[in-house]
């Protein structure tokens, strides 16, 4: 079972790349997901981010997630079979 294919409930998330530069770099941990967006708590503060525009790791892994090819509702990812890159 990879990332993709678990829940991101609980995880910390660190965004890595993003469209928004002021995006990059900013952490913390996963306390919702849509089929669009993520939120997470950041030093005490919910901040939603929209998956299209975020590449990020979870838990300090090595393994870069590009939420444009996430984008689907949580219960429908963790189904799915992803070709592995």
């Amino acid at each position: 079972m990879t990332e993709m294919n678990t829940t991101w409930i609980g995880q910390l998330l660190t965004v890595v790349e993003s469209t928004d530069p002021t995006l990059i770099g900013r952490s913390g941990n996963v306390i919702d997901e849509t089929q669009k967006t993520l939120t997470i708590l950041e030093n005490g503060n919910e901040r939603v981010f929209g998956k299209a525009a975020i590449q990020f790791t979870l838990n300090d892994g090595t393994t870069v997630l590009s939420g444009s090819s996430l984008r689907q509702r949580p219960e429908d990812r963790m189904s799915r079979n992803y070709k592995e890159a």
